[in-house]
């Protein structure tokens, strides 16, 4: 998760505390239950994960924790961490913690080493998201705006430092960048207003990161959260999302499950349903993977079918980020630590 949720966690854990809600699919179609007990975790407070080449790289607080997926073994480089990202075009890692951001070296998967590092304007609720070489730093609230790095030669550039479309909402608390022919696309999850009002805005970048092509931003579902997650307002947002098929699928609080934005039909929105409020999501490729911060269950969604698999997973305390590959699934949980199961 994001750096917010570092920053709230004490006040998540009063707020929310252990409550478990039910799952259930937007059609008729009969769910399957699968049970996973006893996972391998570790006592390190984590807030997201990304799994790379057969390895678990989890942003774990005051450190970064490595897991080898083939053979269990565990090992942590000193370098704090809220949130994570990946540019497969580089095999470089880029960690945020408080207002820095760094590049680390994979050359090593198992002991990652710095490599770069440059400050940024990330205040409370920020994101950031790489691909081709670009990187974005989302704006989080409206005290900060959204900065874009060119990364080459092991260096940052900075090619933006701020972008009025993005900037002028009351927030974006988080960006997910995927790579495209000619550089890279973000999706910016934004509080239009007062939050009660959330979109996604696009944004084109070349592989130099500069600005190419903005479009009208994507109005989702203006519901509000109102359980026990109120308190803590305006952390309530639709934030994560996950692009697969041409589709942008938006893990909505408010709504107890996915938004869906298709890009081959003029950008209409669905609702997916899935009984509790999801915190994070991550794709295969083939199938998606939903965890909710109340729940301890993953949802798998196949959207040819858009039916939905559900698992449940006993050790899940406090879930903030879910990364798979094709043997594996690791959750980061704020309790538990790198939790990492069988598919």
């Amino acid at each position: 998760m994001r750096s917010f949720f570092s920053f709230y966690t004490l006040i998540f854990c009063f707020a929310i505390g252990m409550l478990v809600t039910s799952c259930s699919t937007n059609d008729d179609t009969p769910v399957a239950e699968d049970t996973i007990v006893i996972p391998v975790v570790t006592s390190d407070s984590c807030s997201n994960v990304i799994i790379v080449n057969g390895y678990a790289y989890g942003a774990c607080d005051t450190q970064l924790e490595i897991v080898s997926l083939s053979s269990g073994e565990r090992n942590t480089v000193p370098v704090p961490s809220d949130d994570i990202a990946f540019d497969a075009s580089n095999q470089t890692l880029f960690v945020q913690s408080g207002n820095t951001v760094e590049a680390l070296s994979i050359t090593d998967p198992f002991t990652p080493t710095v490599i770069a590092s440059v400050g940024t304007n990330f205040g409370t609720f920020s994101g950031i998201g790489a691909a081709n070489g670009v990187v974005v730093v989302s704006g989080g609230n409206r005290s900060s705006n959204t900065q874009v790095y060119n990364f080459n030669n092991n260096t940052f550039n900075l090619t933006a430092d701020g972008i009025a479309l993005v900037d002028s909402v009351r927030g974006n608390p988080d960006v997910h960048v995927i790579p495209t022919t000619n550089g890279a696309r973000a999706f910016y999850s934004q509080d239009l207003s007062a939050v009660t009002n959330w979109g996604i805005q696009i944004v084109d970048f070349n592989t130099n990161g500069m600005v190419q092509s903005t479009e009208d931003v994507v109005v989702l579902n203006s519901l509000q959260f109102t359980g026990g997650f109120a308190p803590v307002s305006p952390a309530n947002f639709p934030v994560e999302s996950e692009f697969l098929n041409n589709r942008l699928y938006v893990a909505h609080f408010a709504v107890n499950g996915l938004e869906v934005i298709d890009f081959n039909a003029a950008n209409t929105t669905s609702v997916i349903d899935l009984g509790y409020q999801p915190v994070h999501i991550t794709t295969d490729g083939t199938l998606l993977f939903t965890i909710g911060i109340t729940s301890d269950i993953i949802s798998i969604l196949n959207p040819v079918t858009n039916t939905i698999e559900r698992r449940v997973v006993n050790d899940i305390e406090q879930a903030r980020g879910i990364a798979v590959s094709f043997n594996y699934i690791v959750i980061a949980d704020r309790s538990r630590g790198l939790i990492v199961l069988d598919r």
